[in-house]
C-alpha cells in the first residue's frame, strides 16, 4: 500500500490519496483508492507589481497553462517572486496567492475547464531597504573602514553614494568573494567568512550587515621547490617568478608568476602543452 501511494504521489496528479478498506471477503479484501485530483492551471496573473513586469515574473516562475497545480507549486512560486525582488533591493516584498475560477471563455477545452483554476499573485512591493551599516567582527589586520573599501558594490548609505546605497543580494555575494580575494592577496591564505547576518531597524527601512571573519596568520614565501626541469636552471626559473623569499603571499601575483611568467618562458621555446605542478613553502608571520 505504501509503495502504491508513493507511486501515485509521484505522478503529480493528486492533492490527496486515501486507501479505504471496504470489506473482507472469503478470498481476500476489497480495497478502494480514493483520490482528489490537483487542479489544472489556467492562467497566471499578477496584481500590485510595478517595479517588475509580468513577463519578467512569468519567466522566473516558468509555469505553464495546462500543468497540474501541485501542493508545493504556489509556495515555491511565492519564494521565487520574493527572491527576484530581493535581488533588486526590495527585501520586504509581501506576496500572497489565491486560486480562482477561470474567466468565462478563457479555456476552450471543456474537460480542462471542469477542474481548472487561475492563480493570482498579490504583490505588495514596499520600498527598497537602505543599507546603513556594514560591521566586521574578528578583523585585526585591517580596519572596518579598509574592509568596507574592499567591497566594490555593497556600500553604506552616504549622501554621495545615494544611487547604490540599496542592498543587492547578487552583488553582495560577489563582494564576499572579493573580500576573500583581498585577504588572500595580502598574505592571509586561510581567511574565511565565518558568518554573515542581516539586521533591520524597528521600522524596517534600514538594514545593517554583520560579517564575522577569521583572518588566520599572514604568510610569506620562504622556499620554492622545482622538479622535472632540464631546459632551464633552477636559478633561471626562480628569477622568472619575480617573487623573492620573504615576500608576503599574494595569491593573484603567485598565479600570475606561475601560469604567465614561467609558463611563458617554456612557450617561448615551443613547449605549448607543458603541464605544470607547483609547490611553494610558506611561513606564517
Amino acid at each position: 500500500f505504501s509503495r502504491a501511494v508513493k507511486k501515485l504521489w509521484q505522478l503529480g496528479l493528486f492533492e490527496d490519496i486515501q486507501i479505504r478498506l471496504d470489506e473482507e471477503l472469503p478470498d481476500g479484501i476489497a480495497v478502494t483508492i480514493v483520490v482528489k485530483e490537483n487542479h489544472v492551471l489556467g492562467q497566471v496573473k499578477f496584481k500590485g507589481n510595478k517595479k517588475l513586469k509580468d513577463d519578467k515574473l512569468e519567466e522566473e516562475l516558468d509555469i505553464k497553462s495546462g500543468q497540474r497545480i501541485r501542493p508545493n507549486l504556489i509556495k515555491e512560486s511565492i519564494r521565487k517572486i520574493k527572491d527576484l525582488y530581493a535581488k533588486d533591493g526590495y527585501l520586504l516584498t509581501e506576496v500572497t496567492a489565491e486560486l480562482v475560477d477561470p474567466e468565462e471563455g478563457s479555456i476552450k477545452s471543456e474537460k480542462m475547464r471542469a477542474n481548472a483554476k487561475d492563480i493570482i499573485f498579490h504583490i505588495k512591493e514596499n520600498k527598497k531597504v537602505k543599507l546603513s551599516h556594514i560591521i566586521f567582527e574578528g578583523n585585526e589586520a585591517f580596519s572596518d573602514f579598509r574592509l568596507r573599501r574592499a567591497l566594490k558594490e555593497t556600500k553604506q548609505q552616504r549622501w554621495y553614494l545615494f544611487w547604490r546605497s540599496f542592498y543587492d543580494e547578487e552583488k553582495y555575494n560577489e563582494d564576499k568573494s572579493t573580500l576573500e580575494a583581498f585577504y588572500r592577496n595580502h598574505g592571509y591564505r586561510d581567511f574565511t567568512i565565518v558568518s554573515d547576518s542581516i539586521y533591520f531597524d524597528d521600522k524596517k527601512k534600514r538594514m545593517s550587515i554583520l560579517l564575522q571573519v577569521k583572518e588566520g596568520p599572514q604568510y610569506k614565501f620562504r622556499n620554492f621547490t622545482w622538479e622535472g626541469y632540464s631546459l632551464f636552471t633552477e636559478k633561471e626559473l626562480v628569477q622568472q617568478l619575480h617573487i623573492d623569499k620573504g615576500d608576503i603571499y599574494n595569491e593573484e601575483e603567485f598565479n600570475l608568476a606561475v601560469f604567465d611568467r614561467v609558463q611563458g618562458l617554456y612557450m617561448d621555446r615551443g613547449y605549448i602543452y607543458r603541464s605544470e605542478e607547483h609547490t611553494s613553502e610558506l611561513q606564517s608571520h
